[in-house]
Protein backbone atom coordinates (compact mmCIF):
# COMPACT_ATOMS: atom_id res chain seq x y z
CA UNK A 1 0.00 0.00 0.00
CA UNK A 2 2.87 2.48 0.63
CA UNK A 3 4.30 1.63 -1.96
CA UNK A 4 1.43 2.05 -4.73
CA UNK A 5 0.44 5.44 -3.03
CA UNK A 6 4.20 6.70 -3.15
CA UNK A 7 4.50 5.61 -6.90
CA UNK A 8 1.47 7.32 -7.79
CA UNK A 9 2.94 11.23 -6.58
CA UNK A 10 3.42 13.56 -9.37
CA UNK A 11 1.02 11.64 -11.63
CA UNK A 12 -2.91 12.09 -12.74
CA UNK A 13 -4.21 9.49 -10.42
CA UNK A 14 -7.37 7.29 -11.44
CA UNK A 15 -8.14 5.38 -8.60
CA UNK A 16 -10.29 6.78 -5.68
CA UNK A 17 -8.66 5.50 -2.01
CA UNK A 18 -10.92 6.33 0.38
CA UNK A 19 -14.53 8.33 0.40
CA UNK A 20 -12.85 11.49 0.76
CA UNK A 21 -11.65 11.00 -2.66
CA UNK A 22 -15.33 10.33 -3.83
CA UNK A 23 -16.24 13.44 -2.35
CA UNK A 24 -14.35 15.26 -3.53
CA UNK A 25 -14.46 14.09 -7.76
CA UNK A 26 -18.48 14.47 -6.91
CA UNK A 27 -17.83 17.98 -5.58
CA UNK A 28 -16.05 18.95 -8.60
CA UNK A 29 -17.99 17.88 -11.35
CA UNK A 30 -21.95 18.90 -10.89
CA UNK A 31 -22.86 15.82 -13.01
CA UNK A 32 -21.23 13.15 -10.31
CA UNK A 33 -23.74 14.62 -8.02
CA UNK A 34 -26.97 12.97 -7.09
CA UNK A 35 -30.08 15.14 -6.73
CA UNK A 36 -33.22 14.28 -4.31
CA UNK A 37 -31.42 11.35 -2.45
CA UNK A 38 -33.18 11.00 1.03
CA UNK A 39 -30.08 11.78 3.06
CA UNK A 40 -31.46 10.78 6.82
CA UNK A 41 -31.68 7.45 7.98
CA UNK A 42 -35.24 6.30 10.17
CA UNK A 43 -35.47 3.44 12.93
CA UNK A 44 -38.75 2.40 11.67
CA UNK A 45 -40.77 3.45 8.27
CA UNK A 46 -42.96 5.52 9.94
CA UNK A 47 -43.08 8.61 12.38
CA UNK A 48 -43.64 8.56 15.77
CA UNK A 49 -43.45 10.95 18.84
CA UNK A 50 -41.11 9.80 22.08
CA UNK A 51 -41.52 11.06 25.55
CA UNK A 52 -37.69 11.10 27.33
CA UNK A 53 -36.37 11.14 30.66
CA UNK A 54 -32.48 11.43 30.74
CA UNK A 55 -30.82 9.31 32.72
CA UNK A 56 -26.82 8.36 33.16
CA UNK A 57 -26.69 6.49 29.73
CA UNK A 58 -26.76 9.78 27.89
CA UNK A 59 -23.95 11.40 27.01
CA UNK A 60 -25.56 14.53 25.92
CA UNK A 61 -25.78 16.85 28.22
CA UNK A 62 -28.17 18.65 26.97
CA UNK A 63 -31.40 18.22 28.17
CA UNK A 64 -34.68 16.04 25.87
CA UNK A 65 -37.71 15.70 26.12
CA UNK A 66 -38.20 13.29 23.32
CA UNK A 67 -34.38 11.57 23.42
CA UNK A 68 -34.30 11.19 19.45
CA UNK A 69 -31.30 13.68 19.76
CA UNK A 70 -27.62 12.03 19.67
CA UNK A 71 -26.32 11.32 23.01
CA UNK A 72 -29.69 10.50 24.46
CA UNK A 73 -30.40 6.74 25.33
CA UNK A 74 -33.08 5.10 24.06
CA UNK A 75 -32.73 1.63 25.17
CA UNK A 76 -33.95 1.43 28.44
CA UNK A 77 -37.74 1.60 28.30
CA UNK A 78 -38.46 2.64 32.22
CA UNK A 79 -37.00 5.69 30.69
CA UNK A 80 -39.17 6.11 27.32
CA UNK A 81 -42.48 6.02 25.88
CA UNK A 82 -43.53 6.29 22.50
CA UNK A 83 -46.70 6.63 20.82
CA UNK A 84 -46.90 5.23 17.17
CA UNK A 85 -49.96 6.90 16.35
CA UNK A 86 -48.99 10.77 16.36
CA UNK A 87 -50.88 13.56 14.71
CA UNK A 88 -48.30 13.93 12.32
CA UNK A 89 -48.17 13.26 8.43
CA UNK A 90 -46.88 9.99 7.21
CA UNK A 91 -43.93 9.97 4.61
CA UNK A 92 -45.19 8.56 0.79
CA UNK A 93 -41.81 7.31 -0.15
CA UNK A 94 -39.83 4.63 2.58
CA UNK A 95 -36.72 6.03 4.35
CA UNK A 96 -33.19 4.46 4.50
CA UNK A 97 -33.37 1.89 7.51
CA UNK A 98 -30.21 2.38 9.32
CA UNK A 99 -28.51 -1.65 9.12
CA UNK A 100 -25.22 -3.33 10.33
CA UNK A 101 -22.65 -4.26 8.32
CA UNK A 102 -23.73 -7.84 8.14
CA UNK A 103 -26.97 -6.74 6.67
CA UNK A 104 -24.90 -4.74 3.94
CA UNK A 105 -22.48 -7.30 2.78
CA UNK A 106 -25.58 -10.09 2.73
CA UNK A 107 -24.24 -13.76 1.87
CA UNK A 108 -20.74 -12.19 1.78
CA UNK A 109 -20.65 -11.63 5.53
CA UNK A 110 -22.42 -15.40 5.50
CA UNK A 111 -19.89 -17.10 3.92
CA UNK A 112 -17.01 -15.45 6.09
CA UNK A 113 -18.82 -15.91 9.00
CA UNK A 114 -19.57 -19.52 8.14
CA UNK A 115 -16.05 -20.38 7.45
CA UNK A 116 -14.51 -18.65 10.81
CA UNK A 117 -17.12 -20.30 12.66
CA UNK A 118 -16.29 -23.60 11.41
CA UNK A 119 -12.59 -23.34 11.62
CA UNK A 120 -12.76 -21.99 15.17
CA UNK A 121 -15.01 -25.00 15.62
CA UNK A 122 -12.01 -27.46 14.79
CA UNK A 123 -9.59 -25.47 16.63
CA UNK A 124 -11.57 -25.20 19.96
CA UNK A 125 -12.62 -29.48 19.39
CA UNK A 126 -8.91 -30.52 18.74
CA UNK A 127 -7.98 -28.38 21.74
CA UNK A 128 -10.36 -30.07 24.13
CA UNK A 129 -8.97 -33.22 22.65
CA UNK A 130 -5.80 -32.74 23.42
CA UNK A 131 -6.23 -31.20 26.73
CA UNK A 132 -8.30 -34.35 27.51
CA UNK A 133 -5.98 -36.95 26.56
CA UNK A 134 -2.62 -35.26 28.46
CA UNK A 135 -4.78 -35.08 31.23
CA UNK A 136 -5.20 -38.66 31.35
CA UNK A 137 -2.03 -39.68 30.49
CA UNK A 138 -0.82 -37.14 33.46
CA UNK A 139 -3.23 -39.23 35.57
CA UNK A 140 -1.23 -43.06 34.74
CA UNK A 141 1.94 -41.58 35.25
CA UNK A 142 1.09 -40.25 38.43
CA UNK A 143 -0.48 -43.23 39.74
CA UNK A 144 2.54 -45.30 37.92
CA UNK A 145 5.53 -43.32 39.74
CA UNK A 146 3.78 -44.27 42.90
CA UNK A 147 3.75 -47.63 42.59
CA UNK A 148 6.66 -49.56 43.42
CA UNK A 149 6.96 -52.19 41.21
CA UNK A 150 6.57 -50.19 38.01
CA UNK A 151 9.24 -47.34 39.63
CA UNK A 152 12.18 -48.38 37.66
CA UNK A 153 9.96 -48.20 34.55
CA UNK A 154 9.21 -44.62 34.83
CA UNK A 155 12.44 -43.67 36.56
CA UNK A 156 13.30 -40.93 34.33
CA UNK A 157 9.74 -39.10 34.34
CA UNK A 158 9.44 -39.67 37.97
CA UNK A 159 12.33 -38.23 38.97
CA UNK A 160 11.07 -34.49 37.20
CA UNK A 161 8.78 -32.18 38.23
CA UNK A 162 5.21 -32.50 36.99
CA UNK A 163 5.38 -29.39 35.42
CA UNK A 164 8.57 -30.37 33.11
CA UNK A 165 6.63 -33.96 32.99
CA UNK A 166 3.45 -32.11 30.78
CA UNK A 167 5.71 -29.86 28.82
CA UNK A 168 7.75 -33.43 27.40
CA UNK A 169 4.43 -35.03 27.08
CA UNK A 170 2.57 -32.11 25.51
CA UNK A 171 5.58 -30.90 23.16
CA UNK A 172 5.64 -27.13 24.69
CA UNK A 173 5.81 -24.17 22.58
CA UNK A 174 7.33 -26.80 20.01
CA UNK A 175 10.83 -26.58 17.51
CA UNK A 176 12.47 -29.40 15.93
CA UNK A 177 13.64 -31.28 19.03
CA UNK A 178 10.45 -30.77 21.64
CA UNK A 179 7.32 -31.26 19.27
CA UNK A 180 5.53 -34.45 19.75
CA UNK A 181 5.13 -37.10 17.04
CA UNK A 182 1.94 -37.49 15.60
CA UNK A 183 2.38 -40.21 12.76
CA UNK A 184 4.59 -40.85 9.68
CA UNK A 185 3.69 -40.87 6.03
CA UNK A 186 4.96 -43.56 3.70
CA UNK A 187 9.00 -43.73 3.19
CA UNK A 188 10.41 -42.53 -0.28
CA UNK A 189 6.93 -41.39 -1.88
CA UNK A 190 7.56 -38.17 -4.34
CA UNK A 191 4.23 -37.48 -3.49
CA UNK A 192 4.91 -37.12 0.45
CA UNK A 193 6.82 -33.73 -0.42
CA UNK A 194 3.59 -32.45 -1.75
CA UNK A 195 1.17 -33.55 1.51
CA UNK A 196 4.12 -32.37 3.93
CA UNK A 197 4.13 -28.94 2.13
CA UNK A 198 0.65 -28.89 2.34
CA UNK A 199 0.59 -30.19 5.99
CA UNK A 200 3.31 -27.84 6.95
CA UNK A 201 1.50 -24.43 5.60
CA UNK A 202 -2.06 -25.54 5.41
CA UNK A 203 -3.42 -23.51 8.39
CA UNK A 204 -1.05 -20.73 7.65
CA UNK A 205 -2.97 -20.27 4.34
CA UNK A 206 -6.48 -20.95 5.66
CA UNK A 207 -5.41 -18.19 8.22
CA UNK A 208 -4.01 -15.79 5.52
CA UNK A 209 -7.38 -15.82 3.60
CA UNK A 210 -9.41 -15.34 7.23
CA UNK A 211 -6.79 -12.42 7.52
CA UNK A 212 -8.04 -10.48 4.55
CA UNK A 213 -11.36 -10.86 5.74
CA UNK A 214 -10.89 -9.31 9.02
CA UNK A 215 -8.88 -6.78 7.29
CA UNK A 216 -11.79 -6.11 4.72
CA UNK A 217 -14.07 -5.56 7.84
CA UNK A 218 -12.06 -3.66 9.98
CA UNK A 219 -11.49 -1.05 6.97
CA UNK A 220 -15.50 -1.07 6.26
CA UNK A 221 -16.06 -0.12 9.73
CA UNK A 222 -13.19 2.50 10.27
CA UNK A 223 -14.64 4.61 7.15
CA UNK A 224 -17.97 4.22 8.57
CA UNK A 225 -16.56 5.39 11.79
CA UNK A 226 -14.60 8.60 10.33
CA UNK A 227 -17.57 9.28 7.67
CA UNK A 228 -19.96 9.49 10.86
CA UNK A 229 -17.49 12.12 12.74
CA UNK A 230 -18.64 14.33 9.97
CA UNK A 231 -22.28 14.77 11.18
CA UNK A 232 -20.39 15.61 15.09
CA UNK A 233 -17.80 18.17 14.12
CA UNK A 234 -15.49 19.85 11.43
CA UNK A 235 -13.01 17.78 9.81
CA UNK A 236 -10.66 17.60 6.90
CA UNK A 237 -11.52 14.69 4.44
CA UNK A 238 -8.18 12.15 3.69
CA UNK A 239 -7.71 12.25 -0.06
CA UNK A 240 -5.04 11.16 -2.17
CA UNK A 241 -6.39 12.91 -5.55
CA UNK A 242 -5.53 16.64 -4.13
CA UNK A 243 -3.26 18.08 -1.82
CA UNK A 244 -2.97 21.02 0.31
CA UNK A 245 -3.92 22.28 3.83
CA UNK A 246 -7.58 21.82 3.33
CA UNK A 247 -7.01 18.33 2.89
CA UNK A 248 -5.36 15.59 5.58
CA UNK A 249 -2.40 13.76 3.79
CA UNK A 250 -2.15 10.72 6.15
CA UNK A 251 -3.06 8.65 3.45
CA UNK A 252 -0.07 5.88 3.05
CA UNK A 253 -1.69 3.56 5.02
CA UNK A 254 -5.90 2.56 4.75
CA UNK A 255 -6.08 1.64 8.51
CA UNK A 256 -4.57 4.32 11.50
CA UNK A 257 -1.93 3.37 13.34
CA UNK A 258 -3.35 2.35 16.17
CA UNK A 259 -5.18 -0.07 14.55
CA UNK A 260 -3.19 -1.27 11.81
CA UNK A 261 0.15 -1.64 14.04
CA UNK A 262 -1.55 -4.08 16.76
CA UNK A 263 -3.34 -6.16 13.80
CA UNK A 264 -0.14 -6.52 12.07
CA UNK A 265 1.42 -7.88 15.83
CA UNK A 266 -1.32 -9.93 16.19
CA UNK A 267 -1.00 -11.47 12.77
CA UNK A 268 2.56 -11.98 12.94
CA UNK A 269 1.85 -14.20 16.16
CA UNK A 270 -0.74 -16.20 15.06
CA UNK A 271 1.47 -17.40 11.66
CA UNK A 272 3.80 -18.03 13.95
CA UNK A 273 1.53 -20.46 16.58
CA UNK A 274 -0.15 -21.95 13.50
CA UNK A 275 3.86 -23.20 12.01
CA UNK A 276 4.50 -24.45 15.70
CA UNK A 277 1.36 -25.71 16.60
CA UNK A 278 1.85 -28.39 13.39
CA UNK A 279 4.88 -28.95 11.20
CA UNK A 280 6.33 -31.94 9.66
CA UNK A 281 10.17 -32.85 9.50
CA UNK A 282 12.35 -35.15 7.33
CA UNK A 283 14.13 -37.97 8.69
CA UNK A 284 17.26 -39.21 6.11
CA UNK A 285 19.28 -42.01 6.28
CA UNK A 286 21.43 -44.27 4.11
CA UNK A 287 21.70 -48.03 3.27
CA UNK A 288 25.45 -48.69 2.59
CA UNK A 289 26.03 -51.74 0.78
CA UNK A 290 28.82 -52.85 -0.82
CA UNK A 291 29.28 -50.92 -4.36
CA UNK A 292 26.09 -48.87 -4.10
CA UNK A 293 24.66 -46.36 -1.25
CA UNK A 294 20.91 -46.05 -1.40
CA UNK A 295 19.49 -43.26 0.68
CA UNK A 296 15.70 -42.76 2.11
CA UNK A 297 13.71 -40.04 3.41
CA UNK A 298 10.69 -40.37 5.71
CA UNK A 299 8.40 -37.50 6.67
CA UNK A 300 6.87 -37.29 10.31
CA UNK A 301 3.87 -35.23 11.50
CA UNK A 302 4.25 -33.97 15.06
CA UNK A 303 2.87 -31.04 16.74
CA UNK A 304 3.01 -28.74 20.08
CA UNK A 305 -0.20 -28.25 22.57
CA UNK A 306 1.15 -24.88 24.16
CA UNK A 307 1.19 -22.99 20.33
CA UNK A 308 -2.16 -24.90 19.10
CA UNK A 309 -3.78 -23.59 22.39
CA UNK A 310 -2.80 -20.36 21.51
CA UNK A 311 -3.11 -20.44 18.07
CA UNK A 312 -7.07 -21.22 19.43
CA UNK A 313 -7.35 -18.50 21.59
CA UNK A 314 -6.29 -15.93 18.40
CA UNK A 315 -8.41 -17.52 16.03
CA UNK A 316 -11.35 -16.74 18.34
CA UNK A 317 -10.51 -13.29 19.12
CA UNK A 318 -10.31 -12.57 15.29
CA UNK A 319 -14.18 -13.96 15.27
CA UNK A 320 -14.96 -12.35 17.70
CA UNK A 321 -13.93 -9.45 16.16
CA UNK A 322 -15.17 -9.65 12.72
CA UNK A 323 -18.36 -10.82 14.29
CA UNK A 324 -18.61 -7.32 16.37
CA UNK A 325 -17.71 -5.29 12.88
CA UNK A 326 -21.12 -7.54 11.22
CA UNK A 327 -23.00 -5.86 14.21
CA UNK A 328 -21.79 -2.60 14.08
CA UNK A 329 -24.32 -0.31 13.87
CA UNK A 330 -22.93 3.64 14.05
CA UNK A 331 -25.59 6.17 16.21
CA UNK A 332 -26.59 9.44 14.72
CA UNK A 333 -28.86 10.57 12.05
CA UNK A 334 -26.32 10.55 9.16
CA UNK A 335 -27.01 7.85 6.02
CA UNK A 336 -24.77 4.48 6.73
CA UNK A 337 -22.28 4.62 3.47
CA UNK A 338 -19.98 1.06 3.77
CA UNK A 339 -18.69 1.91 0.84
CA UNK A 340 -21.28 3.51 -1.17
CA UNK A 341 -20.22 5.78 -3.65
CA UNK A 342 -24.45 6.66 -4.09
CA UNK A 343 -24.24 8.03 -0.74
CA UNK A 344 -21.12 10.33 -0.75
CA UNK A 345 -22.43 11.71 -4.34
CA UNK A 346 -25.45 12.44 -2.86
CA UNK A 347 -24.18 14.30 0.43
CA UNK A 348 -22.14 16.68 -1.87
CA UNK A 349 -25.32 18.62 -3.68
CA UNK A 350 -24.73 22.23 -1.76
CA UNK A 351 -20.98 21.21 -1.65
CA UNK A 352 -18.55 24.15 -3.36
CA UNK A 353 -15.65 24.62 -1.05
CA UNK A 354 -13.02 22.54 1.17
CA UNK A 355 -11.80 25.76 4.13
CA UNK A 356 -8.80 24.79 6.40
CA UNK A 357 -11.55 24.12 8.93
CA UNK A 358 -13.54 21.39 7.05
CA UNK A 359 -16.63 20.50 6.16
CA UNK A 360 -19.29 19.06 7.93
CA UNK A 361 -22.74 17.29 7.98
CA UNK A 362 -26.08 18.46 8.75
CA UNK A 363 -29.18 20.16 7.93
CA UNK A 364 -29.10 22.33 4.93
CA UNK A 365 -32.12 23.88 5.23
CA UNK A 366 -36.16 23.74 4.00
CA UNK A 367 -36.18 23.40 0.36
CA UNK A 368 -39.23 24.05 -1.81
CA UNK A 369 -41.30 20.74 -0.56
CA UNK A 370 -38.77 18.86 1.90
CA UNK A 371 -36.01 19.99 3.96
CA UNK A 372 -31.99 18.98 2.98
CA UNK A 373 -29.24 17.88 4.61
CA UNK A 374 -25.90 16.83 3.43
CA UNK A 375 -22.02 18.10 3.58
CA UNK A 376 -21.54 22.13 3.65
CA UNK A 377 -18.30 23.96 4.29
CA UNK A 378 -20.49 26.84 5.66
CA UNK A 379 -22.38 26.41 9.33
CA UNK A 380 -25.23 23.20 9.08
CA UNK A 381 -27.93 22.78 11.88
CA UNK A 382 -28.69 20.08 13.51
CA UNK A 383 -30.96 17.57 12.12
CA UNK A 384 -34.63 17.82 13.05
CA UNK A 385 -35.88 13.93 14.11
CA UNK A 386 -38.20 12.13 11.78
CA UNK A 387 -38.68 15.25 9.34
CA UNK A 388 -38.72 14.10 5.71
CA UNK A 389 -35.22 15.18 3.88
CA UNK A 390 -34.52 15.10 0.19
CA UNK A 391 -33.68 17.61 -2.61
CA UNK A 392 -34.27 21.26 -2.50
CA UNK A 393 -36.62 21.29 -5.38
CA UNK A 394 -40.01 20.18 -6.04
CA UNK A 395 -40.68 16.50 -5.73
CA UNK A 396 -40.64 16.19 -9.61
CA UNK A 397 -37.43 18.76 -10.68
CA UNK A 398 -34.51 16.76 -8.92
CA UNK A 399 -34.60 13.33 -9.32
CA UNK A 400 -38.23 11.85 -8.67
CA UNK A 401 -38.62 9.97 -5.56
CA UNK A 402 -36.27 9.29 -2.58
CA UNK A 403 -35.85 5.08 -2.01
Amino acid sequence: MIAVNISARGHLKRQLLTFGDVIVASASHPELRIQGECMVNANESYRRHNTHTCHKHCKSKEDSMTGDEIGHCQKCKKFNSTNKLPNAPQPTFATKIKKSLISNLGNTALTQMLIMMFVSTVLVAASIGLAIMLGTNAQIEKKACHNTENYNYYDVNCNISATQRFQEDSGGWGSFNHTVQLTSLPPDLLKNELVSFCISNGAQFIYSLLYVLMIYNLTLVTQEYRWGKLEHKRKRLRCTMVKGDNFEQCYLLQLPKKILIPVMVYSVLTHWVLGEALQTQECIWSDINPGRRIEHSIYTISYATYPLWSATLLILVMTSICWWAFTFRREGFMPQMFGSIRVLCASTTQLDDFPLNGIQWGDLGMGKQFRHAGLSSEQVKKIVPYEIYAGTGELGDDGGRSD
